[in-house]
């Protein structure tokens, strides 16, 4: 029912959280062997193998962002499994309990019971998501063409600040800009606290 846990749970909490273990450049060197346009890539392989034109996956201005958007979520979903994990293993097994014993099926101890005592997770979880998005360097950096390519079609505003105070030695513009990306941070992060405020449930 409801109230029991997923076999094997703590083995996938361990696989999905590996890539948290990794430094970000490793994984930005990985993926670029994996998306390599050669019968090296292990994308491109199978489909060369089989006939197929390879796909540019960091060469394409249309695909380019959601090669690095996918990295990116693989790189991440680790820590956000943990973190409901936890969320989910504070909640009283006897609440689930209760609310199935009224009859509650699945759909309605998750909407009834599981996300109202959530809630507080799934708070830090969008404001956590919000400033890892707006952060987003290293990944970019490493992974892609002239750092943002191609033609600018993976350009982030850190990659900016950086191209700016280290390449072109506009140090002044490139603090200008880090101070705006800062305060849209913290706009970002009041804004989503503010709109998801609600009663806290004690239990």
């Amino acid at each position: 029912g409801g109230t029991g846990g997923v076999w094997g749970s703590r083995f996938y909490r361990v696989v999905f959280f590996f890539p948290q273990v990794l430094a970000v450049a490793v994984v930005a060197v990985l993926f670029q062997q994996v998306f390599r346009p050669d019968r090296s890539g292990m994308l491109n392989a199978p489909l060369i193998a089989l006939g197929f034109e390879p796909v540019g996956f960091l060469s394409d201005t249309d695909i380019a962002l959601w090669a690095i958007l996918g990295v990116l979520v693989w790189q991440a979903v680790g820590f956000y499994v943990v973190l409901f994990s936890a969320g989910i293993s504070s909640i009283p097994r006897d609440m689930f309990e209760a609310a199935a014993i009224d009859g509650a099926g699945g759909v309605q101890l998750f909407l009834r019971v599981t996300l109202p005592l959530l809630w507080d997770t799934i708070q830090v979880g969008w404001v956590y998501l919000g400033i890892a998005a707006l952060d987003v360097f290293a990944i970019v950096w490493v992974m892609t063409a002239e750092h943002g390519g191609p033609d600018h079609s993976t350009t982030v505003m850190a990659a900016e600040i950086y191209r700016n105070a280290f390449q072109y030695f506009k140090f002044g513009y490139a603090s200008a800009m880090g101070v705006v990306l800062f305060f849209f941070t913290i706009g970002f992060a009041a804004l989503a606290l503010r709109l998801s405020r609600r009663e806290r449930i004690e239990f």
